[in-house]
């Protein structure tokens, strides 16, 4: 990271940009997070939920919402329109965007053409699995983020020129706006999906806080109802800290087969402790089915990455990134997990 891209930004957003450095994050991507996170701020909203969103941003990324974005941006704003093209045709998903037509000329506008314009180093052409989420939004951020990267913008520039490029589009076709921002928002993977969420809710310090191998497990515990979530976070502790509250030192650093062990260990343990009051599987509401079963299947590591593979396309033979090796052992930790509460 460089001084140029700290600009205007609080010390707690520098801490959140240092750290998803220091995870591996690059600099290109997390200016194209910012970038995204504009994308969201600025689509259109009633003014009531405009209030509430910028009342958290405001304290994250400081803008001043009075003068005029063009005024702010237009010297270094490259537009991310082919960008954005390409990743709604590659996502596979379907979108209705306005048809304008505009006499006398034949042609009709829109603002989204969903095509390939070759910009997005990726060969993902569906969203169908996780780990399609993450190789696509990757390439998504690398592309998007260079543009002020390159030109030594700050993150808060990139964070403007996102609100622009979605108001742009919202001018010609506000529902069209609303939905390139729901699919960024449903699409997101887990690792990305947590810090964008750490930003838009102003819970910087939170995220600060955590163990790196914490951050993509927080959204699959919360895809448990109350009650489990709340159990799954008391047993993941184990796995990060000891007794004394602090972190288990370069518990990151396990090889993936050690990771898996310490798991079961640990599940073991929890058991052992809470036998008489774990909520099983079946009261869960967990969004997965037919977890591998406890015992001798989920203990071999092969089985456990053929469930993963199946069920996220992940697969710890083919890690490409730290992102996706955080992902891929949070996974992992959910999937041990309800496998267990399945046999209760």
């Amino acid at each position: 990271m460089k001084e140029s891209d700290f600009v205007g930004l609080p010390e707690q957003t520098r801490q959140f940009a240092l750290k998803l450095f220091e995870l591996g994050v690059s600099r290109t991507k997390i200016h194209g997070l910012f970038v995204m996170l504009g994308i969201y701020a600025g689509t259109p909203r009633n003014l009531e939920e405009i209030e509430i969103l910028f009342r958290n941003l405001d304290p994250v990324v400081p803008i001043d919402r009075s003068q005029n974005l063009d005024e702010i941006v237009g010297d270094f704003y490259d537009g991310y329109d082919r960008e954005i093209n390409e990743l709604c045709f590659r996502s596979g998903q379907e979108f209705e965007f306005r048809q304008i037509h505009v006499p006398p000329v034949e042609k009709r506008f829109s603002i989204v053409y969903l095509k390939n314009e070759g910009v997005l180093d990726t060969n993902i052409i569906s969203i169908n699995n996780l780990s399609d989420s993450l190789n696509l939004f990757d390439a998504f951020f690398t592309a998007i983020g260079s543009y002020t990267e390159n030109r030594g913008r700050s993150l808060i520039d990139a964070f403007s020129c996102g609100v622009f490029q979605i108001q742009l589009h919202a001018q010609i076709d506000a529902k069209g706006a609303q939905q390139i921002s729901n699919f960024l928002s449903v699409y997101r993977p887990l690792f990305y999906g947590k810090c964008l969420n750490a930003l838009l809710a102003n819970q910087l310090e939170y995220f600060l806080g955590l163990e790196q191998g914490q951050i993509a497990l927080i959204p699959l515990i919360s895809s448990l109802n109350i009650e489990s979530a709340e159990q799954m976070w008391g047993f993941q502790s184990r796995l990060f800290f000891n007794k004394d509250g602090s972190p288990i030192d370069q518990i990151e650093k396990l090889d993936i087969h050690h990771w898996h062990g310490w798991i079961i260990k640990n599940t073991f343990d929890f058991h052992a402790d809470h036998k008489n009051q774990i909520i099983p599987f079946s009261l869960s509401k967990a969004l997965v089915k037919n977890p591998p079963l406890w015992g001798a299947i989920v203990s071999n590591i092969e089985n456990c990455n053929d469930y993963i593979r199946n069920n996220w396309g992940h697969d710890y033979n083919n890690i490409q990134s730290n992102v996706e090796n955080m992902e891929y052992r949070a996974i992992m930790v959910y999937v041990i997990y309800l496998s267990f509460i399945d046999s209760i």
